[in-house]
């Protein structure tokens, strides 16, 4: 019978998850999960195989906090709500603050059923971004508090641990926070040296200035007038016990459902739509933390919509659609194009300018032909031509595209979802 160690998994109805020992905490068991009733052993026999829980680096073990057998959680909004006090207690925080941390420890919950992992930032003084770390390694799923950490730590972590990690640290290694980033999506692995790293799982940041980049939700931390009540190491460990046991049963509980949930994310930027799902897909239940959530995604993506009308061929895209809706205009040359570009960056207050040649080699990256003439380079308004510009144009959301506003027959977009099917 072969043996496999396992640190959790599905076997057919049966949802395994290893967690501490009570009366040993230094000992890991099998959980297992039968979709009404949990029990908790040593090892499993299964289908010809025994499972036991897998050998944990000595090293790591103090580091990685796994929950213990899972208990009855009530209802989610009983459970957010006992979270929020929480951390509003011990941080002082705002509702609309707390709202996003619940959302990030239920996340991080389901790290494993998501194409990414969550990752927070938490901006503002050291002290007051390190209380909210530690209040989130009670209720976080096998969180890690880190004070820093190098590549060759990386490579400690065992496959398919999924840890949370809590960096308080403001200036991490430009390679090893690179890495970290990398490895929060979960259909891509990260090579170093001939070995594969395998540190997938939720993140959340210490910092002191806004982060660049388009992944991630930030969360400000003023400084703190009124210290809140002190937690100490053993009220810490006594509620983070509590939290984890509960937090267990709401991932064995919904699990299903929130692997199989399709969150309505077309509201969103692209590039959040994946990112939206990893937020609200855990959220069961909860119509005040989803509404919360989903404002505050909301709001980062129309942020990230007003930089991408800056981004060169999203300009690009908007010139030509103009083009396209000129009276009688049959074609565009790529300095006319270049000209309208140049005039929309000034409109936005943007110092840059595209030259005619750049404009040109965007137009060939957008899939934008043309042919050569005497009075430069031609791009004509072919039917095929003109639903490319405006299917680019949806996909770029550019700002001149109004769904209320049907300029032509292939405004509408009917036009190119007809060909998108074929």
């Amino acid at each position: 019978m072969p043996t496999i160690e396992t640190l959790g998994e599905l076997l057919g109805d049966l949802a395994l998850e290893v967690v501490v020992d009570p009366a040993q905490p230094g000992d890991l068991r099998l959980h297992i999960w039968n979709g009404s009733r949990a029990t908790t052993t040593a090892r499993l026999k299964h289908d010809g195989a025994l499972y036991i829980p897998k050998q944990f680096p000595s090293s790591l073990g103090p580091l990685v906090r796994f929950a213990p057998p899972s208990l009855p959680f009530g209802s989610t909004t009983k459970l957010v709500k006992s979270l929020s006090d929480f951390l509003s207690t011990y941080a002082r925080l705002q509702p609309e603050t707390t709202f996003l941390l619940v959302a990030f420890a239920l996340a991080t919950w389901f790290c494993d059923v998501t194409a990414v992992a969550p990752i927070l930032y938490l901006l503002g003084p050291e002290s007051e971004a390190s209380g909210v770390l530690r209040l989130l390694g009670c209720v976080c799923r096998r969180s890690a508090l880190l004070s820093d950490i190098d590549l060759r730590g990386l490579t400690a972590f065992p496959k398919g641990l999924g840890a949370t990690l809590l960096l308080n640290h403001m200036d991490l290694g430009r390679r090893v926070k690179r890495i970290l980033l990398a490895s929060t999506e979960r259909h891509f692995g990260v090579l170093r040296g001939l070995g594969r790293l395998d540190v997938y799982g939720a993140r959340a940041f210490a910092c002191t200035d806004f982060p660049p980049g388009d992944r991630g939700l930030i969360v400000s931390l003023p400084p703190t007038q009124d210290p809140p009540p002190l937690l100490s190491d053993a009220e810490g460990e006594r509620i983070a016990h509590g939290f984890q046991a509960k937090l267990l049963r709401y991932r064995m509980a919904n699990y299903s459902e929130v692997r199989d949930r399709e969150i309505d994310c077309k509201a969103f930027v692209p590039e959040m739509r994946d990112e939206a799902q990893a937020w609200l897909a855990p959220i069961c239940n909860c119509p005040e933390l989803s509404r919360a959530v989903h404002a505050e995604l909301l709001r980062q993506s129309e942020e990230l919509a007003g930089t991408r009308f800056l981004d060169p061929k999203c300009v690009v895209t908007e010139a030509a659609l103009f083009f396209c809706h000129k009276p009688e205009a049959t074609q565009f040359l790529v300095g006319e194009l270049a000209e309208t570009v140049n005039n929309l960056l000034k409109g936005r207050h943007e110092e840059a300018t595209l030259s005619d040649k750049r404009v040109g080699l965007i137009l060939r990256e957008l899939g934008v032909r043309g042919e050569r003439v005497a009075a430069g380079y031609k791009v004509s308004f072919t039917d095929v031509m003109r639903e490319r510009i405006h299917r680019l144009a949806h996909d770029f959301h550019v700002a001149s595209l109004d769904d209320r506003v049907h300029r032509c027959r292939f405004c509408s977009g009917k036009q190119i979802l007809s060909r998108r099917v074929q």
